[in-house]
């Protein structure tokens, strides 16, 4: 008999314990956390960064030149005491004309001229997008260096004007600015000095939303040549600055708030202000109050109302109330479809418009250009109209411009353009005497 099989004992497989991870884990969340304070303090501590300037052109000297120092094409920034009730009539589109501007005379300056290079023969509010610009047709006279010209501005445009394009027009020495596909100018570059036709030009430059400083309207006063006062209703110093205009004889205006395209958006045109839909009586209500506060108002202009000024039936009832009271209206052109002027025509008002904002972009070599602009308009056509605002910088354009302005520019009023303009009606059919004495 066999001996009994022993029982073989098997060993109990003891569990193997996995590796204990969880210092891995809080070392990882540890290091997330330490970066994420690290750079949060970075961002507090560290200086804020300022906007970018533009830096200058530097466009390669002709041969045989030095290089010259070049005027910078000005960065624009926000301006932090920007009047409240203000509809924007400027637009990243106008900006980017008023950059074509800067970079001709860039480059003009670097050919030892400037701005009396420049004559414009054509000047026209057209609208991208509903935002007004100005279309230039202009001669630059470059004394037999086109090229040269061409080159340069070319060499700018492209480094500093987005979606400018410079190109050859059929014609003599005729080129095309344009912007995102839109001629915005013609250059017509000439050898010979323009020598100006015989004639004078009249111009009114009239300073919009005054109201709020009598010490602005002091220094309006320094000027050597008159403005038109338009000025706002229910501000602090409305009826201070109307008194003021009025007895150092300077023509006065309601600048009446009206209603924007953008009133929905919070675009607010200020205490006192006309709207679409209130009835006829609210408006001859507001109409007659504003004028209470500047009684020697001889004319209205409207403050923003690019909705406003589109309805005609609100419109007709403005007017109505200014024909009562022999006023004028101009129009400061805040839309494309105004239709004060078809309007104004209908009615037998007198009626002008604006021709040339000053300020859109506040900086005072943009504003100086804009007065040429105003000036060469005045001299072509025998008038026009300019409208600036109360800006530091504006004054000290006006003042610049007028030590070398062309003295065939005289100073107006808005009456005397209006006076002109019935005269020439009167004589189409008459000789100057009957019309005169008409």
């Amino acid at each position: 008999m066999s001996p009994p099989r022993k029982k073989s004992r098997r060993r109990k497989k003891t569990p193997v314990k996995a590796p204990d991870k969880s210092w891995i884990h809080l070392l990882f969340w540890g290091a997330a956390t330490g970066i994420t304070l690290v750079a949060l303090v970075g961002i507090l501590i560290l200086p804020r960064k300022e906007p970018p300037q533009v830096p200058e052109v530097s466009s390669a000297p002709v041969s045989g030149e030095a290089a010259k120092p070049v005027s910078r094409l000005v960065s624009i920034e926000p301006k932090s005491e920007e009047f409240l009730y203000r509809e924007r009539t400027d637009s990243k589109f106008q900006l980017r004309t008023w950059e074509v501007d800067m970079a001709i005379l860039n480059v003009l300056e670097r050919m030892e001229m400037g701005k009396d290079n420049i004559v414009h023969t054509r000047l026209e509010n057209r609208f991208f997008y509903g935002t007004s610009y100005h279309f230039q047709d202009m001669k630059i006279f470059t004394n037999a260096r086109q090229q040269e010209f061409i080159r340069s501005l070319r060499q700018v445009l492209y480094r500093f004007v987005d979606n400018a394009l410079l190109k050859k027009e059929i014609g003599d020495h005729k080129w095309s600015v344009s912007i995102n596909g839109h001629i915005t100018h013609i250059l017509r570059l000439d050898i010979d000095p323009w020598v100006r036709e015989p004639g004078t030009g009249k111009l009114v430059i009239i300073i919009d939303d005054l109201g709020e400083s009598l010490e602005f309207a002091n220094r309006l006063s320094e000027l050597d040549f008159p403005v038109t006062f338009s000025i706002l209703p229910y501000l602090q110093e409305t009826k201070k600055v109307a008194d003021f205009a009025w007895k150092n004889g300077y023509e006065v205006m309601l600048h009446m708030p009206m209603e924007p395209l953008d009133y929905h958006r919070g675009v607010n045109p200020g205490p006192g202000a006309m709207y679409v839909d209130m009835r006829a009586e609210e408006i001859e209500h507001l109409l007659a109050h504003s004028l209470k506060q500047i009684p020697m108002a001889v004319g209205v202009n409207n403050h923003m109302g690019s909705r406003f000024t589109q309805d005609y039936d609100k419109m007709k009832v403005v007017f109505e109330e200014l024909r009562k009271r022999d006023m004028f209206f101009l129009d400061s052109v805040t839309t494309p479809k105004s239709v004060a002027p078809a309007l104004a025509e209908e009615m037998g008002l007198d009626f002008m418009q604006r021709n040339v904002f000053l300020d859109n972009v506040r900086h005072k070599e943009a504003i100086i250009y804009q007065l040429k602009k105003a000036e060469n308009l005045a001299l072509r056509y025998g008038h026009a109209v300019a409208i600036g605002h109360p800006y530091p910088e504006t004054l000290q354009a006006l003042k610049t411009w007028s030590e070398n302005r062309s003295p065939k520019v005289h100073f107006a009023r808005i009456d005397d353009l209006l006076l002109d303009q019935k005269i020439r009606i009167l004589s189409e059919g008459k000789d100057r005497e009957t019309a005169l004495a008409n």
